[in-house]
C-alpha cells in the first residue's frame, strides 16, 4: 500500500486509535514494525520515534487507569522476582500501564499486606527490614503479595514459622539471645489457633485490586 511519506505534526484521533491498537498487538515493542503497521493503517507516514513519543507522552499518560487482571498481577510479581524493581524493563510488558501505575500498585499492594499483617503483633513477631532483602523470604514475600479481599481476622491469626523469624533477624543483623532462641525453637505455630497454611488460602479475584497514589518507597518503612 502506498501513502504520503510527508510528516504530519498533529495526530488526528483515528490515528491515536490505530496506534493504540498496533501497540496492544506488539506490547509496545519493536517501534519500528509499530511505525510501518500504523503508517499502512493511515496511509500517512510516522517514524518510530514519532510512534513512541506519541504513545509514551501523550496516549499511554492520558489513558483511564485500566483494572488489574490475576494474570497481569501475577506476571508482575514474577517480573519483579525475576529481575526485580527495575520498572522501566517491567513497563513494557504492560502497554496500557505507565511505570508510576505498575510501580505503586506492587507498593501498595505490600505496604497494605505489612500494616495489616503487623497490627497487634509483638515487635519481634512482625515482618520489617529492607524490602530487597525480606521479599527473598518465600514466606513473607507470599504474605506481602496476598489480596486486598482477605479478611482482617487472617493476617491477625497468622504467625510466620520459626526459620522466617531467624531469617529477619538475621537481615537485621541481630544475634539470639539464649532466651529467644529457645523461645523460637519452641514456638509450634502450626498448632497456633489461626493458623492457616497460605495454599489453603482462596485467593482473591482482579476486583480485590486496586491502584493506589504515588508511594515514597524511601519512607515505605517509617
Amino acid at each position: 500500500m502506498e501513502y504520503s511519506n510527508r510528516y504530519r505534526k498533529v495526530w488526528q484521533l483515528e490515528e491515536d486509535e490505530h496506534l493504540k491498537d498496533v501497540v496492544v498487538l506488539y506490547n509496545a515493542k519493536g517501534w519500528k514494525k509499530i511505525a510501518q503497521v500504523v503508517s499502512q493503517r493511515i496511509c500517512q507516514e510516522r517514524t518510530s520515534k514519532q510512534c513512541r513519543e506519541r504513545w509514551m507522552h501523550h496516549i499511554k499518560i492520558n489513558a483511564p487507569q485500566a483494572e488489574w487482571t490475576d494474570s497481569e498481577i501475577k506476571l508482575l510479581f514474577e517480573l519483579q522476582l525475576s529481575i526485580g524493581s527495575k520498572w522501566s524493563r517491567i513497563s513494557p510488558f504492560f502497554p496500557r500501564k505507565s511505570e508510576n501505575d505498575i510501580k505503586n500498585f506492587f507498593y501498595a499492594t505490600i505496604r497494605r499486606n505489612i500494616r495489616r499483617f503487623n497490627n497487634g503483633k509483638t515487635e519481634n513477631e512482625q515482618i520489617k527490614g529492607p524490602l530487597d532483602k525480606i521479599m527473598k523470604i518465600s514466606e513473607v514475600r507470599e504474605i506481602l503479595l496476598l489480596g486486598k479481599s482477605l479478611p482482617k481476622r487472617f493476617f491477625k491469626e497468622k504467625k510466620l514459622s520459626v526459620g522466617s523469624i531467624k531469617k529477619i533477624y538475621e537481615i537485621h543483623g541481630v544475634i539470639l539471645a539464649e532466651e529467644e532462641n529457645n523461645f523460637l525453637e519452641n514456638y509450634d505455630y502450626q498448632n497456633y489457633e489461626g493458623y492457616q497454611d497460605l495454599e489453603n488460602i482462596e485467593l482473591p479475584n482482579s476486583d480485590a485490586y486496586e491502584s493506589a497514589p504515588y508511594i515514597d518507597h524511601a519512607v515505605l518503612w517509617e
